[in-house]
C-alpha cells in the first residue's frame, strides 16, 4: 500500500551549500522565510546513514510545495548532491505539477554555463550578500499576505545571527549544520518574528 503524502503547504525544502562561508546566507534565509510565514526544511533533518537515506529525502522534498536551490558553488572539491536534489524537485515540478522550484546563484549567468539544461529559468542572483539573498527570498516566495519589510528581516537575522557563536558551543560543534543547531535557528526566528508582529500564535 502506498504511503499517504503529507504536505504542509508551509514548508520550503532548503538546498544550499553547507560550507562555513555560507553560514551568514544559511541564517538569513531561515529569517526570511520564517518572517514570510514559511518552514524551512533540510535535508540536515534525514539521517545521514542508512540505506533508506535518498528515499527519506526524496519524501523530504515532496512533503514541500516549494523548494529553493542555491547553486553558486562551483568550485573544488566537487558535490553532486545538490544538482541531484534539483533534479529530484524539477522532476516532482513536471510529475504533479504540485511542486515549484526557486534557484539562486550569486552571479548572474554562470548557470547558463555551469548547468544549461536550466536555461530558461531565470535564477534569483544574490551576490553573496545577507540583503541580496533575502531580497531573493522576499522576491521568489511572496505570501498572498504580503511580504514583510525587508528592514525588520535584517533586524530578526542580525539578533539571530549573534545567537550562532553560543549555539555552536552549547552543542559542540564547529558549524551550524546539524539538526539541533538548525532546530534552535528555526525555533529562534519564530520568535524574533512573533516581536515584530510577524507571527500571530
Amino acid at each position: 500500500m502506498r504511503s499517504r503524502r503529507v504536505v504542509n503547504r508551509r514548508s520550503v525544502f532548503l538546498n544550499v551549500p553547507f560550507d562555513n562561508s555560507y553560514e551568514s546566507l544559511f541564517v538569513s534565509l531561515i529569517s526570511a522565510l520564517v518572517a514570510l510565514g514559511r518552514v524551512p526544511r533540510t535535508v540536515l533533518e534525514v539521517p545521514e546513514q542508512g540505506a533508506g537515506s535518498l528515499m527519506r529525502i526524496l519524501r523530504l522534498i515532496r512533503s514541500c510545495p516549494i523548494s529553493l536551490h542555491d547553486l553558486c558553488r562551483v568550485g573544488l572539491p566537487v558535490r553532486f548532491n545538490m544538482h541531484f536534489e534539483l533534479g529530484i524537485a524539477v522532476a516532482l515540478s513536471r510529475i504533479d505539477r504540485r511542486h515549484r522550484f526557486v534557484m539562486l546563484e550569486s552571479e548572474r549567468h554562470r548557470l547558463q554555463t555551469t548547468l544549461s539544461d536550466v536555461n530558461g529559468f531565470d535564477p534569483g542572483i544574490h551576490n553573496s550578500t545577507v540583503k541580496g539573498i533575502i531580497s531573493c527570498a522576499l522576491a521568489h516566495l511572496a505570501t498572498s499576505r504580503g511580504n514583510p519589510d525587508a528592514r525588520t528581516v535584517l533586524r530578526i537575522r542580525r539578533k539571530l545571527w549573534k545567537t550562532v557563536p553560543l549555539l555552536k558551543r552549547n552543542h559542540g560543534r564547529a558549524t551550524i549544520y546539524s539538526r539541533p543547531i538548525f532546530n534552535e535557528l528555526v525555533k529562534g526566528a519564530n520568535l524574533l518574528a512573533k516581536g515584530e508582529g510577524l507571527i500571530v500564535a
